[in-house]
């Protein structure tokens, strides 16, 4: 009996120990925390987008024929001017040179009726001729004149069909596509290059519905690509879609302004949209994602709250409302006041009373 009742106090002993151990450890605990300030959200936008060219073209030839030659490849610099491709001209300079033995042959009979006009018309002046053989004589010359005017128009025509043969750049641009090879039959108005302006680069993203109308034409914005993850390039927003009555997001166009080397179309990256204020927007709070739990009584934060023990402060459960997950964590809507103490770090081992102190997380 005494046996057992010794045992008995040395178990509670030991229990009391241990219990005052896991007191002692677990009485201060180091955390990190975040002060809750009043702060507005975020007056930029990020968005992804796509850079595209400002002025692209499909070019093609105003004539049918066979590609005789291509001179450009996809990713060719061109500049205005330059040849890229040419039709088999062999047909239209026939076409030509019968045009143009047909405009020598009106101008000459044009100068054989002139000369014959003259000499009627003088005999005529003296009596010598009727009324009749003059006005058949100046019917000619009109006919004549009529007939060299035909005939230069239809020069010009094989003039220019021969011109059409070559297809030129509109502008100084990259080559961003072939559709046609050499040998090939291309129908007038068939594309053969996809052409696109080098220095003139626009990035399209677009903008959920809530926010476009905080948008402005003419702001400046930022861009930066994943080709070039430590550029930041500069643009301008120079079209606002005005909407779509089916779309949640809208389309906008940033024209790229400054230095453009090495981009092309095509690549991606991220905008930075500068917002307008909205003057009937709430004040809210931010927190670290890390500093929010869940459980069934909802979501929640732990403040601290001063204990007046020096440095020593006590961990309490805060029920609170949360709002859009942003950038820099959740918006706290309600259950927070200015100033309140964040605890941002270790919250699987936190509980509501735990004595803790705080460390500041830049040291």
């Amino acid at each position: 009996m005494k046996t057992g009742i010794i045992i008995g106090l040395a178990s509670i002993l030991l229990l009391a120990g241990c219990k005052n151990d896991k007191t002692r450890q677990e009485s201060v605990r180091p955390v990190f925390y975040q002060e809750a300030g009043s702060i507005r959200g975020s007056d930029t936008l990020v968005g992804s987008g796509i850079i595209q060219a400002a002025t692209e073209a499909r070019l093609s030839f105003k004539v049918g024929g066979m590609i005789g030659k291509v001179s450009v490849e996809m990713g060719d610099a061109v500049r205005r001017g330059a040849v890229m491709a040419r039709l088999d001209e062999t047909d239209y300079r026939v076409q030509l040179e019968r045009a143009s033995a047909s405009l020598k042959s009106a101008e000459a009979q044009l100068a054989a009726a002139r000369s014959s006009f003259a000499r009627i018309e003088n005999l005529y002046i003296n009596n010598h001729l009727s009324l009749s053989d003059y006005e058949k004589a100046r019917l000619q010359v009109d006919s004549s004149e009529s007939m060299l005017k035909t005939a230069r128009s239809q020069w010009e025509a094989a003039r220019n069909q021969l011109e059409y043969t070559v297809l030129k750049a509109p502008f100084d641009g990259v080559v961003t596509a072939v559709m046609a090879r050499e040998n090939e039959m291309a129908g007038a108005g068939y594309p053969v290059v996809l052409f696109s302006a080098s220095q003139q680069l626009e990035v399209r993203t677009t903008v959920p519905e809530k926010m476009i109308a905080r948008i402005n034409q003419g702001a400046d914005v930022t861009v930066r690509f994943h080709a070039f993850p430590d550029q930041l390039f500069q643009g301008q927003i120079s079209e606002v879609s005005p909407g779509v009555s089916s779309a949640s997001a809208f389309p906008v166009i940033v024209r790229l302004t400054g230095e453009v080397k090495g981009l092309l179309p095509g690549m991606t990256g991220t905008v930075g949209i500068p917002l307008e204020r909205n003057p009937h927007a709430s004040e809210k709070f931010i927190v670290p994602v890390d500093a929010v739990g869940h459980d069934q009584e909802g979501d929640f934060v732990y403040v601290a709250s001063d204990s007046h023990e020096g440095d020593v402060y006590v961990a309490q459960k805060r029920l609170v409302s949360l709002g859009e997950l942003l950038a820099d964590g959740y918006e706290i809507r309600q259950g927070l006041e200015p100033g309140d103490k964040v605890i941002t770090a270790g919250l699987s081992f936190m509980y509501d009373g735990r004595r803790v102190k705080l460390l500041d997380e830049e040291k």
